[in-house]
């Protein structure tokens, strides 16, 4: 079996019945359910907070949106996205700290990748970004890694928050091969075996490589592929080897059954795919929404990875839709007009009576 589905949360409650003294009741004391207990994933000591260094704003809409950005893309590689939204959305693109040129990444004084460090670090900064600058119940929208990221915050802090989009990510990252999630009990192992030796030795070169042979697969411009292909080559290998691994450690699957916040979770699946690779990579993301009402999954067909910068006719109408808001783009439908209905006929109709000569009129 590939994928175990996931369980709606349960809180099971014990009601004890006390026989009062029918002249002197006592209060009843309002009943409560035991708070889940917290993720043992929060429950690592936090690092010295390292704030987001890299960010920009766009736009003057009314809702403000907080786009966490993939590991390696700068904030500008989003523009287009924050531009075409500026009217409805003020956008503010916020880079994981440690994961662009020049960033500085937190502290690697435990130095063990199965402890998330980085990515609570990241968890953090962003929600420190979004109280310091005030931004009240803002969109939280996060692109490949940063998806993780929105996961945990969606997790931790339920009122951060009014809805959260995640864009090609699961909760429980596939390991091995696309689609494949090992089950929670197994994930450990299954991430030493098949991933944690080659990321751990991975070497910039190796990286560079690995960028260049994948990043314009994953697009449809050249010149936009190539800017991509810059922005990746510059991040550190430190910050790769990071933010990977911590999240495929990681196993969120079971926490979101507690979220009850809006979501939607997309997922773009390019035209070279395999068929195979593509149906289980489907089915492992139509499970994110299994038993979960709060989270909407839509699935894009023949959609590159970069389609949220690239397909705005694939990607906005989805995200609009879920956001309750409308295309600022889309042309304004013409009021439909009434139909004009014919007069109403008398019941009798008059004997019909032939024309006069020279009196003949052309069919209406």
């Amino acid at each position: 079996m590939l994928l175990r589905p996931a369980l709606p949360f349960a809180a099971l409650l014990t009601l004890v019945a006390h026989a009062q003294p029918p002249a002197a009741p006592e209060p009843t004391a309002p009943t409560t359910s035991t708070p889940p207990a917290a993720p043992a994933w929060t429950k690592f000591p936090r690092p010295k907070s390292v704030p987001i260094q890299a960010s920009s704003v766009m736009g003057s809409g009314p809702q403000p949106l907080v786009l966490i950005t993939d590991l390696g893309p700068e904030p500008s590689a989003y523009d287009r996205f924050a531009q075409r939204h500026a009217t409805v959305f003020t956008t503010h693109t916020l880079a994981m700290p440690g994961s662009t040129k020049d960033a500085r990444g937190p502290q690697l004084h435990r130095g063990d990748v199965k402890d998330p460090e980085w990515l609570l670090n990241a968890a953090d900064a962003v929600a420190a970004y979004i109280r310091e600058n005030n931004l009240k119940q803002p969109i939280i929208l996060g692109h490949g890694i940063g998806g993780m990221v929105g996961y945990m915050l969606a997790i931790t802090q339920p009122d951060l928050a009014q809805s959260y989009v995640v864009v090609n990510m699961l909760p429980a990252r596939t390991v091995g091969g696309p689609g494949r999630i090992p089950l929670r009990v197994d994930r450990n192992a299954e991430v030493d075996r098949l991933e944690r030796g080659p990321l751990m030795e991975l070497k910039r070169n190796s990286w560079l490589n690995q960028v260049r042979d994948t990043v314009p697969s994953q697009c449809l411009d050249p010149k936009f592929a190539e800017e991509l292909v810059n922005m990746y080559s510059r991040v550190s290998v430190v910050a790769v080897r990071r933010y990977r691994l911590e999240s495929l450690y990681l196993d969120l699957r079971d926490d979101l059954d507690t979220v009850q916040t809006p979501m939607l979770v997309v997922l773009t699946v390019p035209d070279w795919f395999p068929r195979l690779d593509r149906e289980v990579l489907k089915s492992a993301f139509l499970n994110v929404g299994f038993n979960r009402p709060n989270v909407t999954v839509e699935i894009l067909e023949n959609v590159r990875g970069w389609g949220i910068i690239e397909s705005p006719d694939r990607f906005d109408p989805p995200l609009l839709k879920f956001l309750g808001l409308s295309s600022p783009n889309a042309e304004p439908q013409p009021t439909p007009q009434p139909t004009p209905q014919p007069d109403p006929q008398p019941e009798h109709q008059p004997e019909h009576q032939p024309d006069a000569p020279g009196d003949k009129k052309g069919t209406p």
